[in-house]
C-alpha cells in the first residue's frame, strides 16, 4: 500500500494516514519501515497507529514499534485496516514519505482460476472455456418436416443460444381458495422454482431511468419478455404455462425481481404459439403466495431485499435517538423510574450545574458520601453482561470528597505466605495498626509487591493482601501507606463481584471478574485531587483485545465571559493494557456503592468511544446516540407527589 506524502513544520502538527484498500490474507505483522525526511535531533515524529476489520470501527491508538504490531491477534479471513497517527515533537520541517509493513500470510503466490461454463451469467471470474453444444439435437437442416415444425424447433434454438437465464418461481392456485362468484383465487402456491431461459425483443433491456409518481419514485412498471414454449415444458412440464403472480429472478444484468403481469400468445407463423409475450412488472412480496416449500421461500428471501428489513434497524436506531427513553422516561416514582430499580431514599441528590466552559454537563449529582461507605444507594434495572464477542465503553463524572487522601507510611517488619496471599507483618513491633478490610495501600520498597493492593484481612499487627506470595525479601525501606479509595459502580451477584470502578487519589483501578488492571496516573503527573470534577471514558474491547482509560479536565472553569473560552475537555491520563477475551455473565445488578465521591453522568455503551469522539460524548448532558447506549443516568431525582388523602 501506498499512501501520499505529507509535510509538517511546527510542534504539536499531526498527519493522520490511511489506506484506501485493506490487506487481505494476514495472518501476523513482523515489522514497519517508514521514510521521514528531515529528522534532527530534537525534531522528529511521535508515532502512533490503530487497527480495524471493517474500515469503520478502530482500536484505541497505541505506540508504533514492531513489538506492538507483532502483538495484533489477526485472523487471516477478515480485511486488516490500518491507521497511523504522525505527531510531530519539536520545530522543522518534515516530511513523510511512506511506511510499508512486513507481513505474514495464509499462503504463497499461487493462483487457482477456476474452469466455468459460459452460462455462469458472467458473475464468476475466471477462465470460461467449456462450450456447450446447443445445436446438435435442436437444428437439423436436413430435416425435411413440416415448416410449423422447423419454425418451433428454430425458436427453441434461438432461446437456447440467445436466450438469458433467469431463475423462475412457478406459482398455482389454490383450488381451496376458488370464487365462483368473483371467478377468481384468492390464494397461489410457489410449487417449483428452476433456471429457463427466455428472450428479450430486439434485446431492448428496461431503461434505469427512475420514475416519479404522487407518493414516490419507482422504476419503469412494466416491460415484455419472450418465453418459448418448448424451453419451458422441459423445465415445468407439458401443459405448463406463465401465469400472474410468476415472478423471475434477473441474476445477469439486472440483478433484480420481476412478476408475471399478463400473459399473452403472439400472431406469430401460422399461429403456432410457439412462444408467450409476458408482460413483468416490479415484484411484491404478496401475503396472497404461499409457500408449502420453505426451502423455496429461503432461497426467495436470500434473493430480495425489503426496504423495510434493509433500513428497519437504522430506523429504529432513528427513533430511539429521537425519543431517547432511556433518558426522558426517568423521572417518577418508584415504579415509573425506567432506569433505577431501587432508590435509596437517604442518598441526596444535590442540585448543581456542572460545566465545561459554557456547556452544561450536568444539572444534578449523586452525594454517595451521604451514605456509609459500602452501602448500596442505587441498584439499576439494566442487568445485563457481555460476551466475548461484544464490547462496551462506560463514562462518568467524579469529583473527589475524600478528607486526609493519603495516610502516613508504615514500615513493614517481615513478609510471609498466608494461604498463599502475601502477609506484612508492620511495625514499630507490638503498635496495632488502624487498617481495615477493603482499604487500598501503596507498597514500596519490596522486591515483588511494589504498587497498590486491596486489604481481604487484617491482623493486630498484619495485614494480607489480595495478591499472591511470591518472595519474602526487601530492596530499600520497606513501608505501605494508605490511600483512600472510592469504589462507586459494580456490577455483581449474591456472593461474586463481576466488575467494579474504583479510584484512589493515585491510582484507578477497573475490576473484571476477580482480576484488577491498575492504572497508576501519578505516571503521567495527575493526582485526582478533592472538589474537582473529572471525567472518566473507559473502553473494554474483546474485538481488539484492550482495556483503555481516559481521564480529562475541564481547562477553564466557568466564570467571566472570555473570547478564548474553549469547550474541549484537557486530557489528562491515557493508557492501554492488553485484555483477554472476556464474558461478564447476564442477570445480575448494576449498583453504586456509597463512597467518598460526587457522581453523575453515569453511561454504558455497546461500542468503544474513539479518543477523538470522547470531548463531544462527555460533553453531552442528552446522548444524541441513544441506541448505542445500554444505561443512561443524569442523576435526576424522582418525581414525588404529597398524597392527599380528603381532597376536598
Amino acid at each position: 500500500m501506498a499512501v501520499d506524502g505529507s509535510t509538517t513544520n511546527a510542534n504539536g502538527d499531526a498527519i493522520l494516514i490511511s489506506i484506501s484498500e485493506p490487506y487481505l490474507n494476514v495472518v501476523e505483522v513482523l515489522a514497519f519501515d517508514d521514510d521521514v525526511k528531515g529528522v534532527v535531533t530534537g525534531c522528529y515524529y511521535d508515532k502512533y497507529f490503530r487497527w480495524g476489520t471493517d474500515g469503520v470501527t478502530y482500536s484505541d491508538w497505541v505506540t508504533l514499534t514492531d513489538n506492538n504490531l507483532k502483538a495484533l491477534l489477526l485472523d487471516p479471513t477478515k480485511p486488516f485496516w490500518i491507521q497511523y497517527k504522525y505527531v510531530q515533537v519539536g520545530d522543522c520541517t518534515l516530511e513523510f514519505i511512506s511506511i510499508a509493513l512486513e507481513l505474514v500470510t495464509d499462503g504463497g503466490i499461487i493462483q487457482m482460476i477456476p474452469q466455468i461454463a459460459c452460462c455462469d451469467n458472467q458473475l464468476m471470474t475466471g477462465c470460461q472455456n467449456l462450450v456447450i453444444n446447443c445445436c446438435e439435437d435442436f437444428w437439423n437442416p436436413y430435416d425435411l418436416s413440416r415448416a410449423q415444425q422447423q419454425y418451433e424447433l428454430l425458436s427453441n434454438v434461438a432461446s437456447n443460444l440467445f436466450g438469458m437465464c433467469v431463475k423462475y418461481f412457478k406459482t398455482e392456485a389454490d383450488q381451496r381458495s376458488r370464487d365462483v362468484i368473483l371467478k377468481e383465487y384468492s390464494l397461489f402456491n410457489v410449487m417449483d422454482v428452476a433456471e429457463i431461459k427466455l428472450l428479450v425483443p430486439d434485446n431492448e433491456l428496461p431503461t434505469r431511468d427512475i420514475q416519479f409518481n404522487p407518493l414516490m419514485m419507482d422504476w419503469p412498471v412494466e416491460f415484455e419478455v419472450h418465453i418459448v414454449r418448448a424451453a419451458f415444458e422441459s423445465v415445468f412440464g407439458k401443459g405448463a404455462k406463465p401465469q400472474m403472480h410468476d415472478y423471475l429472478y434477473f441474476e445477469q444484468f439486472l440483478n433484480r425481481m420481476y412478476e408475471v403481469n399478463a400473459v399473452a400468445e403472439p400472431d406469430d407463423f401460422m399461429y403456432t404459439n410457439a412462444y408467450w409475450r409476458v408482460s413483468l412488472t416490479q415484484y411484491q412480496d404478496r401475503t396472497a403466495v404461499m409457500y408449502p416449500d420453505k426451502n423455496i421461500e429461503e432461497e426467495k428471501d436470500d434473493l430480495i431485499t425489503n426496504v423495510e428489513e434493509a433500513f428497519g434497524e437504522e430506523a429504529e436506531n432513528e427513533f430511539r435517538d429521537v425519543r431517547k427513553p432511556n433518558q426522558y422516561n426517568t423521572i417518577g416514582t418508584q415504579a415509573n423510574d425506567y432506569v433505577r430499580r431501587i432508590l435509596d431514599k437517604r442518598l441526596l441528590i444535590k442540585e448543581e450545574k456542572v460545566y465545561n466552559a459554557w456547556t452544561i454537563v450536568s444539572k444534578y449529582h449523586y452525594a454517595l458520601d451521604s451514605m456509609d461507605k459500602g452501602d448500596e444507594t442505587v441498584e439499576y434495572r439494566f442487568n445485563g453482561g457481555w460476551s466475548e464477542d461484544d464490547d462496551r465503553a462506560f463514562t462518568n463524572w467524579v469529583r473527589p470528597q475524600y478528607d486526609t487522601p493519603i495516610g502516613s507510611n508504615t514500615l513493614i517488619i517481615s513478609i510471609t505466605n498466608m494461604g498463599g496471599q502475601v502477609s506484612f507483618t508492620l511495625g514499630p513491633i507490638g503498635t496495632e495498626h488502624s487498617y481495615k478490610i477493603g482499604d487500598w495501600v501503596k507498597v514500596e520498597g519490596t522486591t515483588s509487591y511494589n504498587g497498590i493492593h486491596k486489604i481481604i484481612a487484617i491482623g493486630t499487627t498484619s495485614i494480607t493482601l489480595d495478591t499472591g506470595y511470591t518472595t519474602d525479601t526487601f530492596a530499600g525501606t520497606p513501608r505501605v501507606r494508605l490511600e483512600k479509595n472510592c469504589t462507586y459502580i459494580v456490577y455483581e451477584g449474591e456472593s461474586l463481584r463481576y466488575f467494579g470502578l474504583t479510584y484512589t487519589p493515585n491510582w484507578y483501578i477497573i475490576e473484571i471478574n476477580g482480576t484488577y488492571y491498575k492504572y497508576d496516573l501519578g505516571s503521567q503527573g495527575l493526582s485526582l485531587n478533592k472538589d474537582k470534577w473529572y471525567a472518566i471514558s473507559i473502553n473494554v474491547s474483546n474485538s481488539f483485545d484492550q482495556i483503555s482509560l481516559f481521564i480529562y479536565e475541564t481547562i477553564k472553569d466557568h466564570g467571566a465571559i472570555d473570547p478564548n473560552l474553549t469547550s474541549e475537555l484537557e486530557l489528562k491520563f491515557s493508557e492501554t493494557k492488553d485484555l483477554p477475551d472476556t464474558s461478564v455473565p447476564d442477570n445480575h445488578a448494576w449498583k453504586l456503592l456509597a463512597s467518598d465521591t460526587d457522581l453523575t453522568n453515569i453511561r454504558i455503551f455497546t461500542k468503544p468511544i474513539e479518543e477523538e469522539q470522547q470531548n463531544v460524548v462527555l460533553s453531552q448532558y442528552v446522548v444524541n446516540d441513544t441506541h448505542l447506549t445500554l444505561l443512561v443516568d443524569n442523576a435526576t431525582p424522582q418525581l414525588k407527589l404529597p398524597k392527599v388523602t380528603n381532597p376536598r
